[in-house]
């Protein structure tokens, strides 16, 4: 900056003068699920706070694998904003914000973005499944949900009142496999169904058939006019759920 006085320069000019922005990107707060996960075709929301960060520019962009995913801003109108993104693939995306030109705590932010749920992709399987002998019946099966995409898991076991209870277990949080079981305490008709994200999943609801002796197994089995049925009602559900 130059100053004059009376056409004259004056002593010293001209001035250095150091210009910053005002807007300090590291007092922006970024918070919600948005920032970590979401599912293809469903919008992923977070909220992002500037009120201390002074006057700036907020932006947001987010690149998946291969495609751009939808970014909208919305403005609150007091300096708070909600981020809306929208993802067109599944995979590993990062999601970058800055205000003011400068990233802001945390970006860019790592999003894992999972298929929509395919309840047609479940897979269950195992001895709990199918007809047995209750002295020797193995009650265990497994629900592989590889490749289902993000959803939750539901197992529900109708039979003889009081007769079962369901169990699920898996290795880890991250583990797509789970194994399921139930407690048949008496002979009867079970019915084992199996839903992934609301839907039934391939061949359920599972019939079983649960008898006393292999000869009544071996009757059943071949479809026995004499077989006799219905002595036993079906008149419970039990269940459990997993969210992956």
């Amino acid at each position: 900056m130059t100053v004059s006085w009376n056409g004259r320069q004056l002593k010293g000019c001209p001035l250095q003068i150091s210009v910053t922005s005002a807007a300090d990107a590291s007092r922006v707060i970024c918070s919600g699920d948005g920032l970590k996960n979401g599912i293809v075709g469903q919008e992923i929301r977070s909220f992002i706070d500037t009120r201390r960060a002074g006057p700036g520019e907020l932006t947001a962009h987010c690149v998946g694998p291969h495609k751009v995913a939808y970014c909208e801003l919305y403005d609150h109108g007091d300096a708070t904003f909600t981020l809306n993104v929208k993802p067109q693939e599944a995979g590993r995306h990062a999601l970058t914000i800055k205000y003011a030109g400068e990233h802001v705590p945390g970006s860019p932010f790592t999003l894992r973005v999972s298929g929509a749920p395919d309840a047609s992709k479940v897979r269950v399987y195992g001895p709990g499944i199918e007809h047995g002998v209750l002295a020797t019946f193995q009650s265990r099966f497994i629900c592989d949900t590889r490749g289902a995409g993000a959803g939750q898991l539901t197992v529900r076991v109708r039979g003889p009142k009081g007769a079962f209870r369901v169990e699920m277990q898996r290795e880890t949080q991250k583990d797509r496999i789970i194994l399921c079981r139930y407690d048949p305490t008496e002979p009867g008709d079970y019915r084992v169904e199996v839903r992934w994200a609301g839907v039934l999943v391939p061949g359920s609801p599972f019939p079983v058939r649960i008898v006393d002796t292999q000869d009544e197994l071996l009757l059943y089995t071949q479809g026995a006019d004499n077989y006799s049925r219905g002595h036993h009602t079906i008149s419970s559900w039990r269940g459990s759920q997993a969210i992956l």
